[in-house]
């Protein structure tokens, strides 16, 4: 797929495309982005192939424990200098002091073994905390709604 001294890294060039009859379904580009036609991206979920299914465990640690960083990646500094734009999410190695399941070891990238992040399970463990924060709004929410109550019921 890649030709011999041909490195577009950019959204112009298309690495792979997918398409049927009617219309083009996956592209992935040549910086590695992933487009669909239905915006769609999953994984096999089914409860028929699931069991032990209990609720998660608290993330609220673990979240709050995640740094999320703005930089730059080597590559594109290289292609580019100081015009490599910036991006956000984890580093690997800071993540692996909170959620050390969540990044693997080993992964072989242009010579070099690199570590690698797991996005998606830390986007459900986002989730999971959202929810306990949600919760405890609603808690406050009460408990402020009591206490002005209160307060109005004593200055009458």
């Amino acid at each position: 797929f890649s030709k011999t001294g041909y490195a577009p890294d950019d959204n112009s060039s298309r690495f792979l495309t997918c398409s049927d009859t009617s219309t083009t379904r996956l592209i992935i580009q040549s910086d590695g982005d992933v487009i669909n036609h239905d915006n769609s991206y999953g994984a096999i979920s089914d409860v028929s192939l699931k069991q032990q299914i209990v609720d998660a465990a608290s993330q609220w640690d673990d979240i709050k424990g995640v740094r999320v960083r703005k930089f730059k990646m080597n590559s594109d500094v290289e292609a580019y200098g100081d015009e490599a734009g910036f991006r956000i999410g984890v580093v690997a190695q800071e993540l692996e002091q909170t959620s050390p399941g969540l990044v693997k070891n080993g992964t072989e990238l242009d010579g070099t073994t690199v570590k690698t992040v797991n996005y998606s399970v830390l986007y459900m463990k986002a989730v999971k905390a959202l929810q306990e924060a949600q919760t405890r709004i609603e808690t406050l929410e009460s408990q402020h709604a009591d206490l002005l109550a209160r307060v109005t019921a004593l200055e009458s």
